[in-house]
């Protein structure tokens, strides 16, 4: 028993320590009771939680953003650079950027400018002290942060910063507070130059760089690698390789769903997944830009490898080949269960289906509490697989083809059972007397 007590406050005390270094916030509302293990973040002022990041750096702040409408961003970076805080600013030619003409003249803003691409510097990250790290899929302008869907993480690590401020001095063209133009690359002129592996506060986080360092593929061997489900936010997906790995996803079992905005781009994904008999939502038409680039791999299933996929980076051939984009790839079930607040939330106000997988709520464990022999009623379909999780994550009970009555022998406490029956998941939470 004190053993037991030993481990839970280990991982209490891991997961206080990552929740401390890796922060999510969703600046629209999400659905804190689907997950029992995290709650989701929110806030209708994200450009205040930005401010705060300026507001606290003393050295240094990088800053490669797409658009930037926020004349309280841009206030807050004047008061650190006449403070003393040395600012660099990386932006694009072709975006409206209609703050940025109250930026302090003594700034220096660099903007990608090409005769060959089309000049798309994709990114939303900050990089304060080289210590603190913002990336996203917002930018700064005032729809984006108060009416359109976006997530942002703010990572405090030194080591994933430094990595950002590789990419920053890159398109800089120097390490200096000036650029230099000459040196400066963009797009496919840069190189793969960056570290991609990290563990950040117990959690292997995997950092990328487009085009360089070919994210789509990364993108896709995380999406190989799901069991049990995959909900996919995105709102342009026109990547064939990406629809090719979500239809494969669906085919050997995997419980597909997906979010897409821009459902009539040319070459959108959406009637390839459609015709897969993949259940996808368009937000084509709906109120505000359904803006996220992020997709959550077996969120409930800490048996398997919970992860976000997250950034800049729109499944795109744009995105993959030419524009400047960021994408992070976190290996962790306390920030996929938090993603996936936000997309059951979004899932369910655009299908009118709270609950997390449709058929969920149906089905029930009795007697619940238990003494380790119990029943499943409300399935439809036979039990494919079986699963059993403790309360730090360990699988106890593991079976296929099983039956409808579960006869354990387990040590009191709560116990997670993850039920795969025809291609379906159900999550569900049992205690043992």
């Amino acid at each position: 028993m004190k053993k037991i007590v030993f481990l839970l406050s280990f991982v209490f005390l891991i997961k206080t320590i990552q929740a401390q270094t890796i922060k999510v916030y969703f600046n629209q509302s999400v659905d804190n009771t689907v997950s029992s293990i995290t709650d989701a973040q929110t806030s209708a002022h994200l450009d205040d939680t930005i401010c705060a990041l300026i507001n606290g750096s003393n050295t240094t702040l990088d800053i490669a953003v797409w658009d930037n409408g926020s004349t309280k961003i841009v206030t807050a970076l004047n008061n650190a650079y006449l403070r003393g805080v040395q600012v660099r600013y990386i932006s694009s030619t072709n975006s409206l950027n209609t703050a940025l003409s109250g930026l302090n003249s003594n700034i220096p803003l660099l903007k990608r400018t090409s005769t060959l691409t089309s000049n798309v510097m994709h990114n939303k990250f900050v990089i304060a002290d080289n210590a603190k790290l913002l990336i996203g899929s917002m930018n700064f302008g005032n729809g984006s942060i108060f009416d359109d869907y976006n997530n942002i993480v703010i990572v405090s690590n030194s080591s994933l910063s430094q990595n950002y401020t590789t990419e920053f001095n890159e398109m800089w063209g120097s390490t200096g507070a000036q650029p230099n133009t000459t040196n400066s690359k963009f797009g496919p002129a840069k190189a793969d130059n960056t570290i991609h592996s990290f563990n950040i506060g117990g959690s292997t986080i995997e950092s990328y760089f487009s085009p360089t360092d070919g994210t789509a593929s990364k993108i896709v061997n995380a999406i190989n690698s799901a069991n049990y489900s995959l909900d996919v936010a995105m709102f342009t997906f026109t990547d064939n390789d990406l629809g090719d790995a979500v239809v494969a996803a669906k085919n050997r079992g995997v419980n597909v769903r997906c979010i897409i905005e821009n459902v009539s781009y040319f070459g959108s994904e959406y009637t390839k997944l459609i015709n897969a008999g993949i259940p996808v939502i368009s937000h084509e038409n709906v109120a505000n830009d359904f803006h996220h680039k992020y997709c959550i791999i077996d969120a409930v299933n800490t048996s398997s490898d919970p992860i976000v996929v997250t950034g800049s980076h729109n499944w795109s051939n744009s995105a993959n080949q030419e524009y400047d984009e960021n994408t992070l790839i976190i290996h962790d079930a306390i920030i996929a269960n938090q993603y996936l607040e936000e997309f059951s939330k979004r899932h369910s106000v655009l299908s009118g289906v709270r609950n997390y997988y449709n058929i969920n709520d149906q089905v029930i464990l009795f007697p619940n509490p238990s003494n380790g022999s119990f029943s499943i009623s409300g399935l439809k379909h036979n039990i494919d697989k079986l699963t059993v999780i403790n309360s730090i994550g360990q699988i106890v009970e593991a079976s296929e083809n099983t039956y409808n009555t579960i006869n354990l022998t387990l040590e009191k406490g709560i116990y997670f059972v993850n039920i795969m029956s025809n291609g379906e998941l159900i999550s569900k939470k049992i205690y043992i007397e």
